[in-house]
């Protein structure tokens, strides 16, 4: 990371929008003067107070140059080493699975964190929704990946965004394989998981961030949890029971199982009412086939006994 002065006052060269100074207290302060007589033609206007944030989208530097500033001072950041980089996609990976649909997640995304301050975390969530100004809003959650950049830099940049507004602000260390969060001045180790229903389906395991099997083991359970289209329709088909059985746990499980278990539970009803009106016998032998028998092979027996109004012939196919 380079820092870029030149005397009392940053240099921006083309790549930023203004130049900021660093440090006002040399300058005298502005004097006020009450106004003199009216027919003197001049009026004195009193300047009013600053909002205390610009907007969240209002630039200092210019977007996609390889720029940030922190307390008027540019920083040029440079390209990510292989750890680096692996570990932000892969945090990418996760958060856009993860994240519920009125929310979006982002990587190196700029923010206004104050008015000499535009800094880019190395990934964030933030709503959809833009305010009623139609900028956008403010992150909820940010995330910084932190490889040979000081704790320091990483830390000043996270108070930054804290004095902001952002909600919550965590530390993904790839040498220490840690996930910290930022909470009343410091930061403090994370151990499971990453819990906020506010921005997530679920909770974010934290063993997640760190290895790459269990980072898609987290985007295939928030796409469940998600009940993505494609999904259901699949497990409702028999065709990946199988790998649910086996890799599903808690609520998740509880929910699909529950579902898969009612229309089997009705399928079976069906062929026993279906027995009893047209008197077909259902001896124990058909009994242990109906409750053995797979979504699709109930379905093919409904229909059968609806169409022709008597058992199938021989067992029932597989």
């Amino acid at each position: 990371m380079k820092r870029f002065e030149r005397g009392p006052r940053v240099v921006f060269s083309r790549f930023a929008c203004q130049v900021l100074p660093m440090d006002r207290s040399s300058s005298p302060p502005a004097k006020l003067f009450a106004p003199g007589p009216a027919t003197s033609g001049h009026a004195a206007v009193c300047p009013g107070r600053e909002p205390p944030f610009p907007p969240v989208d209002e630039r200092i530097v210019q977007p996609e140059s390889r720029f940030e500033v922190m307390h008027g001072q540019v920083y040029e950041m440079m390209g990510s080493h292989k750890p680096h980089a692996i570990a932000t996609g892969r945090l990418a990976y996760i958060l856009s699975a993860l994240v519920r649909p009125e929310f979006d997640a982002a990587v190196d995304m700029l923010t206004r964190a104050d008015r000499y301050s535009d800094v880019a975390p190395d990934a964030c969530v933030f709503p959809k929704a833009p305010t009623l100004a139609g900028g956008r809003r403010l992150e909820h959650l940010v995330f910084e990946v932190l490889d040979s950049q000081s704790v320091a830099n990483v830390t000043e940049k996270v108070r930054l965004l804290k004095k902001r507004g952002v909600r919550r602000l965590f530390i993904l260390d790839i040498n220490a394989a840690t996930v910290s969060e930022w909470i009343q001045g410091r930061w403090n180790q994370l151990s499971k998981v990453i819990e906020d229903p506010t921005c997530f389906v679920r909770p974010l395991g934290i063993k997640a961030l760190l290895e790459a099997a269990d980072a898609d083991r987290e985007v295939a359970l928030a796409l469940l949890a998600k009940r993505t289209p494609v999904l259901m329709d699949r497990i409702r088909k028999g065709e990946i029971r199988g790998e649910i059985r086996g890799e599903i746990k808690g609520e998740i499980r509880g929910e699909i199982r529950g579902e898969i278990k009612g229309e089997m539970k009705g399928l079976r009803a069906t062929v026993a009412s279906l027995c009893k009106v047209l008197d077909i016998e259902l001896s124990l032998e058909r009994r242990t086939l109906v409750e053995n028998a797979d979504e699709t092979t109930l379905r093919a027996l409904v229909d059968h006994i609806q169409t022709h109004r008597q058992w199938l012939g021989g067992d029932m196919p597989s």
